[in-house]
């Protein structure tokens, strides 16, 4: 049973939602920044990759949630938190994420 719970903002009225995004591949990146836009929450799940690729991933997305004026949070082990403007983020003690910040 779905109960979508509508929320008036002073951008308008926004239906909660969180979406998760288990990257492959540097072009699916874009996927997250588009729910960010849309004013989804997103958890970037990027565990698995080459080293290399995940880091262009988030340093991509993170810019991007930057400049959306978003924030990004480090939630786990290669699992990031993105969640758009006036979406309040907050860990619960025993938590060891760190904002991440676009270079």
């Amino acid at each position: 049973m779905s109960h979508n719970v509508e929320m008036q903002t002073p951008f308008g009225i926004w239906l909660p939602q969180v979406t998760v995004l288990r990257c492959q591949q540097f072009e699916q990146a874009s996927d997250a920044v588009e729910a960010v836009r849309e004013r989804q929450c997103v958890v970037l799940q990027l565990e698995g990759m080459e080293p290399s690729e995940s880091q262009r991933i988030l340093d991509f997305v993170a810019g991007a949630v930057h400049a959306l004026d978003g924030r990004m949070e480090r939630v786990g082990d290669g699992t990031y938190l993105c969640a758009p403007a006036g979406v309040g983020v907050s860990q619960l003690s025993g938590s060891s994420g760190s904002s991440v910040e676009p270079a």
